[in-house]
């Protein structure tokens, strides 16, 4: 699986890689939104207690309960269980709602339009996660789509809903970016650029990401004692998608320019088992064990020529869709009118959680 495909939907949203605003998730498209949008997400704000139906003050008349559901003839409130829905689950939605809206907007400007085939064409370039490949991405049977995707939401933990509104965004973003970037050429330096990325010296390695120095010490000792990093994978990285994979990341060349500098540099000067110091990447710490180089491939850069520009330009729109989704959203005039949702995301805000615009007038 690519770099790619991993960064997929966690990125999409406004969260702070976050992977940029425009991710993922579709999300999500690098190595550094790999490693700090896929973190495991911190426990959700404490929701408000809901009210309850039956305890009323004296002076209030008792609010007619609309069941949901009932259980014993006893009825589920329909606005209580919305509440805790929106609480819980509201202003994660509402990231990807934000997106899509902002995208649409600048589509419906531009008079671009967006057909079922351009989603699903979407849904198979995130699924097959072969972006960069330098082919064209195969459409999917119908069967083979619904079975990915219930891969997808069962491993990520995203819903249907959330899953295809971040493909409709990407769709609308993909499209304004093709427009963009129709004619603009690839010179010769960039062609070499890619060529060393693509078949040059690589490494594969795994990491443990974690947000304290304590974490760094309680891995080293642990380390000491001889237990297996993959052991200590699973104990503390909080990285879900990589942490999947007992840490294992896809190979990369040192001049990747989807990965921190730091970070290669870090790999490239590792010798096999060998496990590095703490390293700080956009307010996380990584520690990196390298599992093994991959050598050079004895390819001509005539041989691969036209893949290479192939796979270049779908990098280069990826970029762009990552560039346009983030400067759409920050410059956005938004508005929450739902005093808990807007508590949520002032807090998220200031905290660094996510990345939005400022509300306006709240």
């Amino acid at each position: 699986m690519s770099v790619a495909a991993l960064l997929l939907v966690g990125g999409s949203g406004c969260s702070q890689n976050t992977e940029n605003p425009a991710r993922t998730t579709h999300a999500p498209q690098s190595v550094t939104a790999q490693m700090v949008a896929r973190r495991e997400s911190p426990p959700p704000d404490k929701a408000p207690a809901a009210p309850n139906p039956v305890a009323q003050t004296p002076t209030q008349p008792a609010r007619p309960v609309k069941a949901l559901a009932m259980v014993n003839d006893s009825p589920i409130d329909q606005a209580q269980f919305l509440r805790t829905l929106l609480d819980a689950r509201g202003l994660p939605v509402l990231q990807q709602v934000l997106l899509r809206e902002v995208a649409q907007q600048e589509a419906k400007r531009r008079n671009i339009e967006i057909s079922q085939a351009d989603i699903d064409r979407e849904f198979d370039v995130a699924l097959r996660g072969e972006r960069f490949n330098g082919k064209d991405v195969e459409a999917l049977t119908p069967s083979r789509r619904e079975q990915l995707i219930d891969d997808w939401t069962r491993t990520r933990a995203v819903s249907r809903a959330e899953l295809a509104i971040a493909m409709e965004r990407q769709a609308i973003l993909r499209k304004i970016s093709e427009q963009d970037l129709r004619g603009r050429t690839i010179d010769d330096e960039q062609l070499q650029r890619e060529f060393r990325r693509r078949h040059g010296e690589k490494v594969e390695i795994r990491h443990i990401q974690f947000d304290a120095q304590r974490v760094a010490d309680q891995i080293a000792q642990r380390l000491a004692l001889g237990d297996r990093f993959e052991d200590l994978v699973a104990d503390y990285s909080q990285n879900t998608l990589t942490k999947m994979r007992q840490g294992l990341m896809p190979a990369f060349a040192e001049e990747d320019e989807t990965v921190p500098p730091i970070l290669a540099q870090a790999a490239f000067a590792l010798n096999p088992g060998e496990v590095s110091n703490p390293i700080e990447v956009d307010n996380y710490l990584h520690v990196l064990k390298l599992e093994r180089r991959i050598p050079p491939e004895e390819v001509s850069i005539d041989d691969v020529k036209e893949t290479l520009e192939h796979g270049l330009r779908a990098r280069m729109i990826e970029e762009h869709i990552e560039q346009l989704g983030r400067r759409l959203l920050m410059a956005a005039a938004l508005r929450i009118k739902d005093p808990s949702l807007r508590s949520q995301y002032k807090k998220q805000q200031r905290t660094g959680q996510i990345e939005g615009p400022p509300l306006v007038g709240q």
